[in-house]
């Protein structure tokens, strides 16, 4: 019976094929791309027999007195007859391809052929246009959206639902516009409110919210792959933060999606760009960096290319290209030569390949805007003290004047700078460390080079060279070196010294420095200004070593006379006309500051302005971005073998795209500003597609084109293929308003519909495809802990800033990191705000997060998770417990009674009110908890100790116990953690 029944099946599905016109796209190039592209596509390397299947030109070509397919023509088309023959020897696919053609397969094939072979393009790289919206004689259609959805639903024999009540509406629409709960007080509101509008409203108070931007945010950090670390071993610290505000504030203030993209691919080649435009192209530099010790630049180099040209590929065009790196697409029109020239997009980037460990060039030491203006306040006010300072001022300058020329006179008289005589060096002298810096172990008040201590004598070393650190032998003890510095009258000298280990400085005879220290020698450890007597001056310098190699360091770095700086002397005997600006400032601001009563507060305050001014560019950011390097010194981009970055061949490429999508224009530069413009050029067939797709995967758990990421010939057909380019077209012609579109979707009344479902209704269309009910699934993780801090009164309002770490496992940095990196938790505020803000390790991202993309490679689609591991974090993991112990307390201090606290917790969870049925399961719960945690009150203290903030100490712990355990029930039921 059952064989019976399947024959007449395949039998009516053959007359029906036969019976109707084939549609190539939908029908035909299916059973082509799956079944004969492997060995008959796009990919030339693997074509067998040179028959290409993927074009019309191929599938007709005259191969020898045959073709493929022959329009109208059964017996000559020899694919039709190779699918058809039942000899192993020649049909097609060959058997140990493990590929076949069902029955209707091959009828579809043969109708086909039989009706013309006519050939379309894929659909989606034909432009959209906008389509006739259908009629909907019913009153269930809100906009043109429920027209669409409607009429595919009925002619698959289902009827759209109802719409869900007020309680769910507003739980639905506030998590998928704000990813947030609505409180208790919100959905009073919205239910008191009867007029007509009420939900439009609701709807345009959650997209003006900060709260919107921060919720769509996280599906671009999972295009984006954004992280705060590296990746790979080592994994270091990235500053990519504020490229996460940027976004955030760019969906919050609805910029324009071709604005958006143009920002993010190519901000900086704007003219003018802000620093906010060069800021959002830090979403292609959010990728991996391998960083590792023997790693090659130029291996890593590419590869960033790579993941640069095939992110933007999925983000924006829908097409999986990675595969493009080795040989042409097996399945899409995109060859090996135009894979590299669209990377030769991202090829010219400074980036060289070499770890900056966190913060690799090309950087932006980014301030934001407020900080920005506070700087240029500062600086307004220095430039204004800077003008009052070099103003004219005639009678002192004349005065400066006459001074320089009575300066220059008495300088002239002065034989020049001091002169250093050699050095003589006494030691080492053995002796305890310490003993030989507190001892006299030599003449250290005056010294007579012919002197000795014990056997050992003064020694002339003209081979010591100053500005050189000199190793001195491991013994242990003391070591004196002196030497004569001639000068022909006063001056200041200042000097640079450093020792391993003390030192002790005495100059005419008297101690000027001591200082004992274990350190190696290096330029600059002490600094020593000593006044030069006219005549010979004595400088007497001991090194004590306290073990291993010594070392001894002395340099002169400036010397000034009759108490001027050595610049201002400089500047005075250069004549004036051959004086630089620097010099001619010099002199100025020496004079004035000695005969201007004005300039000391002017002085000080600009001072006082340069320190303002220094502390807030400290406050900038390193951010990595894009950049490209200038036209001397760009890259030749060559095709790699198999995308090999030692193995280049010798055919170079230019920046270019698909020659299947529409050409980039002839007059503009080759560069990512012309690509970011192309992506969003209404004649892009993709482009708007694939964005309004992934929108609506965001609100109903799935695109209208299930393969998110891959709009080419593998990827799934769209189930409502007219719906899909009207919401395009209409994208665009609404001036790319992100907004706008996801009111367009939420006020429909398909998104409005109740989720609940016949048994027929789920056994014909499990997977919710025609869009007939409100879909129903788990909330993302992210969104879960969000909730829980949301209801419990926990969670911050701070918007943006760096990363912070909340609660995790001990250890679980160490783990992944041989112990070298420890996760330390974040204290108060911090471990409290939304999830989008918390650190992310690449090597081990978030443990609560256990259905998130891994941040590694973009991702497009989210996954959904329900598995044990997802209830043993929501029921023990210590944000959940916490949440539950506040939310426990919240109600027992905002309710009076147990029925009321009861029910206003069940409202905090489910926006809803509790069934009579449930409150009577949740009374008889609590009141059992509350005579458990009684009778065991050590048991109420340890869960009323888990987490940080502070317990409320008034109340009855086995009663705040109780509370505890039924907010986590609460907290955990299937309509808290699902999508409602």
């Amino acid at each position: 019976m059952y064989r019976l029944f399947c024959t007449i099946l395949v039998t009516l599905t053959v007359l029906h094929v036969a019976a109707a016109d084939v549609d190539f796209d939908s029908q035909v190039r299916p059973i082509l791309s799956d079944k004969c592209f492997q060995c008959h596509g796009p990919d030339e390397a693997t074509r067998e027999a040179d028959l290409r299947l993927d074009t019309v030109e191929g599938a007709r070509a005259d191969l020898g007195g045959y073709a493929a397919f022959v329009p109208h023509d059964v017996e000559n088309s020899e694919g039709l007859r190779r699918v058809l023959s039942s000899d192993p020897d020649e049909v097609m696919p060959p058997p140990d391809s493990k590929l076949t053609l069902t029955a209707g397969e091959k009828k579809i094939l043969q109708t086909w052929v039989e009706s013309g072979a006519t050939w379309s393009e894929h659909w989606s790289f034909v432009p959209p246009k906008m389509p006739d919206v259908p009629e909907d004689p019913s009153s269930w259609s809100r906009n043109e959206i429920d027209r669409f959805i409607r009429a595919r639903a009925i002619a698959a024999g289902l009827s759209p639902q109802p719409e869900a009540d007020g309680e769910t509406l507003i739980r639905r629409v506030t998590l998928d516009l704000t990813g947030l709960p609505p409180t208790p007080q919100e959905v009073d509101a919205f239910l008191a409110d009867k007029s007509d509008g009420a939900y439009e409203r609701l709807v345009d108070r959650l997209l003006a919210s900060p709260r919107y931007g921060q919720r769509m945010a996280w599906q671009w950090l999972d295009a984006a792959r954004y992280a705060d670390t590296d990746g790979f071993q080592g994994d270091p610290t990235r500053t990519m933060w504020p490229w996460r505000d940027w976004l955030v504030n760019a969906l919050n203030a609805n910029m324009p999606f071709d604005q958006f993209t143009i920002e993010m691919l190519a901000g900086d080649l704007l003219d003018n760009p802000t620093p906010e435009q060069i800021l959002a192209t830090g979403f292609n530099r959010n990728h991996m960096f391998n960083g590792e010790g023997g790693r090659i630049a130029e291996e890593t180099r590419v590869e960033n290319v790579f993941d640069r040209a095939e992110t933007t590929g999925t983000v924006w065009l829908g097409l999986t290209m990675t595969c493009c790196r080795c040989h042409d697409h097996k399945f899409d029109p995109i060859s090996l030569k135009e894979y590299f020239q669209f990377y030769a997009f991202f090829d010219n980037t400074s980036e060289t390949g070499r770890s900056g460990r966190g913060k690799t060039a090309p950087v932006l030491n980014y301030l934001d805007e407020d900080q920005r203006r506070r700087r240029d306040d500062v600086a307004a006010q220095l430039r204004s003290i800077e003008a009052e300072l070099t103003a004219p001022l005639p009678d002192l300058d004349n005065d400066q004047a006459a001074w320089e020329i009575e300066l220059r006179a008495k300088l002239a008289s002065d034989s020049g700078s001091a002169k250093l005589g050699p050095w003589w060096q006494l030691g080492p002298i053995p002796a305890d460390g310490r003993q030989a810096f507190d001892r006299d172990l030599g003449p250290e008040s005056a010294v007579d080079l012919t002197s000795t201590v014990g056997e050992l004598t003064w020694t002339k070393r003209a081979d010591i060279k100053d500005g050189v650190v000199h190793p001195l032998p491991e013994t242990v003890g003391a070591t004196y070196f002196y030497r004569k510095i001639e000068s022909s009258s006063e001056r200041t000298v200042e000097l640079s010294l450093g020792s391993d280990d003390a030192i002790k400085v005495f100059f005419g005879g008297k101690q000027v420095l001591a200082k004992f220290t274990a350190r190696a020698a290096a330029a600059d450890q002490e600094r020593l200004q000593i006044e030069l007597a006219p005549g010979e001056n004595e400088l007497l310098i001991k090194i004590v070593n306290t073990g291993g190699i010594g070392g001894f360091y002395f340099n002169k770095t400036s010397e000034s006379v009759f108490g001027l700086p050595t610049e201002v002397v400089a500047a005075v005997k250069t004549e004036r006309q051959k004086r630089t600006p620097e010099q001619r400032t010099v002199l100025r601001e020496h004079f004035r500051s000695n005969h201007w009563p004005q300039w000391k507060p002017l002085a000080a305050r600009r001072d006082q302005l340069n320190k303002q001014l220094a502390a807030l560019e400290k406050q900038a950011v390193t951010v990595m971005v894009m950049d490209d390097l200038p036209s001397d010194r760009r890259r030749q981009t060559l095709i790699l073998e198999r995308g090999g970055y030692d193995k280049p061949t010798d055919v170079a490429v230019q920046p270019g795209t698909p020659a299947a999508l529409p050409p980039l224009p002839t007059d503009a530069p080759r560069n990512r500003l012309t690509l970011a413009r192309w992506l969003v050029d209404p004649a892009n067939p993709l482009t708007a597609r694939v964005t309004v797709n992934r929108d609506w995967q965001t609100f109903f758990g799935r695109g209208i084109v299930e393969s998110t990421e891959d709009f080419g010939l593998q990827g799934d057909r769209p189930t409502h293929p007219d719906l899909l380019d009207w919401l395009a077209t209409q994208f665009v012609e609404s001036g790319w308003n992100v907004k706008q579109l996801h009111k367009l979707i939420v006020m429909s009344a398909t998104y409005r519909q109740s989720s609940q479902v016949s048994e027929a209704a789920l056994q014909s269309d499990p997977q919710n495809k025609w869009f007939a009910r409100a879909p129903r699934y788990r909330l993302p993780s992210w969104m879960l802990r969000d909730q829980a801090l949301s209801v419990s009164g926990l969670l911050s309002p701070e918007l943006g800033g760096p990363a912070v770490k909340p609660y995790q496992p001990e250890g679980i940095w160490a783990e992944a990191t041989f112990g070298k990196i420890r996760y330390t938790p974040d204290s108060g505020e911090k471990i409290y705000r939304r999830s989008l803000y918390i650190f992310w390790r690449r090597i081990v991202g978030p443990t609560m997060f256990f259905d998130g993309a891994k941040r590694q490679t973009c991702e497009v689609k989210p996954t959904r998770t329900n598995t044990p591991l997802h209830a043993l974090t929501t029921l023990n993991e210590t944000t959940f417990v916490e949440s539950a112990r506040m939310m426990a307390q919240r109600v027992l201090d905002e309710k009076e009674t147990q029925t009321g606290r009861l029910g206003y917790a069940f409202r905090l969870a489910t926006a809803r009110k509790p069934k009579d049925r449930e409150l009577a399961v949740l009374e008889n719960r609590v009141e059992q908890l509350r005579r458990d945690f009684k009778s065991n009150p050590e048991d109420a203290l340890q869960l009323l100790s888990v987490g940080q903030s502070p317990r409320d100490s008034q109340l009855d712990p086995a009663e705040h116990a109780a509370y505890t355990v039924v907010c986590s029930i609460l907290l955990n039921l299937d309509e808290t953690l699902s999508k409602p």
